[in-house]
C-alpha cells in the first residue's frame, strides 16, 4: 500500500495567502478610516462648541450693553465739528461698531494674492472684543504681500499674541481712537488703520483684566469677525447682526476659496493640509442692546 502525503498544493497556498493579505489590507483601511473619521469629528464637535460658547458670551455681552446709537457716538466723537460729525456718520459709523484689518496673502501653492481679513475689533459700550486671525500664527504656508512678518494688533497690559481678547471698554474707545488715528492720515470710507496697530483704551475701566478667550485652545483661531452698523429702533434699543468664522490653524484653511476651505489653492500641499484636523464654521446670530442708555 502507498503511503499518501496530505498538504496544499501551490495553488491552494497562493489562493490562501492572496485571500488572507486582501483581508488584512481590508481591515488596515477600515481603522484607518475609522481613525480618520474619529479625529475628524472631534476636531469639527470642538469648532462648533466653542463657537457656541464665543456666541454666548457676545450675546450676553450685547444684551447688557447700552444702546447708543451711531449719531450719538459721531456727536461724542467729534464734538463742536459739524462737518466732521457728517462725514463720521457717512464714512466711520460701522467702524465705531466693528473694524476690520484687511492684507493681500497667498496660501500654500497659489500664485495669486488675495485680501483676507487679518485683525479687527468689535465695541459694544460695555465689553469690546479684539482679533488676530489665525493667519497671523501660521508658522508656515502663508505669505504677506507687504511683509515677511504676519501684521498683528495689540494693546497695553493685554497678554501678548493673544487671539481673541475682551477687555472692558465702556467708551468704546477701542474702536473710536482707532477711527481718528485712522483719520489722521485721511481716514476714508475704505480705508483701514495701520499694520501692527497698538489699540488704546482712553481710560482705565474698572479692574477687569483683558481676558483672552481663546488662550486655552491652541489650535482655534479667528478668521474673521463682522458687525454692521446695529439697527436703531429710535427708543434706546440696538439690534446687533454679528458674524464670525472660526477654525483650526491645521490643515491650511482657505477662508477665500468658494468651496472646500481646507483645500490650499495651487495644487495638495502636504506640509499643510492635514484634513482630519481642519475644521471650520460660520457663525451668526443676532442680540439686541438692553443694557439701558449711556
Amino acid at each position: 500500500m502507498k503511503n499518501s502525503k496530505k498538504g496544499f498544493t501551490m495553488v491552494e497556498l497562493s489562493l490562501s495567502i492572496a485571500f488572507l493579505s486582501i483581508l488584512s489590507i481590508t481591515i488596515v483601511l477600515i481603522i484607518t478610516n475609522a481613525v480618520s473619521a474619529y479625529h475628524r469629528g472631534l476636531t469639527l464637535n470642538d469648532v462648533n462648541s466653542v463657537g457656541m460658547d464665543l456666541v454666548n458670551d457676545m450675546r450676553g455681552t450685547i444684551q447688557n450693553s447700552p444702546g447708543t446709537s451711531a449719531t450719538s457716538l459721531c456727536a461724542t466723537a467729534y464734538t463742536g465739528n459739524d462737518g466732521a460729525k457728517g462725514a463720521c456718520l457717512d464714512d466711520h459709523a460701522s467702524k465705531f461698531t466693528s473694524i476690520v484689518h484687511h492684507e493681500r496673502i497667498k496660501i500654500g501653492n497659489d500664485n495669486d494674492y488675495n485680501e483676507a481679513p487679518i485683525y479687527g475689533a468689535f465695541c459694544t459700550g460695555r465689553y469690546s472684543y479684539i482679533w488676530n486671525s489665525g493667519y497671523a500664527f501660521w508658522t508656515s504656508g502663508v505669505q504677506f504681500e507687504k511683509s515677511n512678518v504676519a501684521p498683528r494688533a495689540s494693546l497695553e497690559g493685554a497678554p501678548k499674541d493673544f487671539k481673541l481678547l475682551k477687555v472692558r471698554d465702556e467708551s468704546r474707545s477701542i474702536c473710536v481712537n482707532a477711527v481718528k488715528d485712522a483719520s489722521r492720515n485721511g481716514y476714508g470710507e475704505n480705508a483701514e488703520v495701520n499694520n501692527n496697530y497698538s489699540f488704546r483704551l482712553t481710560s482705565s475701566e474698572g479692574n477687569d483684566p483683558p481676558v483672552d478667550l481663546l488662550a486655552a485652545k491652541r489650535n482655534l483661531a479667528i478668521y474673521d469677525l463682522t458687525v454692521p452698523v446695529p439697527a436703531d429702533n429710535s427708543h434706546g434699543a440696538l439690534f446687533y447682526s454679528v458674524s464670525f468664522i472660526l477654525g483650526t490653524m491645521q490643515g491650511g484653511i482657505n477662508v477665500m476659496a468658494a468651496g472646500d476651505y481646507c483645500a490650499t489653492p495651487g495644487g495638495y500641499n502636504s506640509s499643510l493640509e492635514n484634513l482630519d484636523y481642519c475644521a471650520i464654521n460660520k457663525f451668526n446670530f443676532t442680540a439686541q442692546a438692553t443694557g439701558g442708555g449711556k
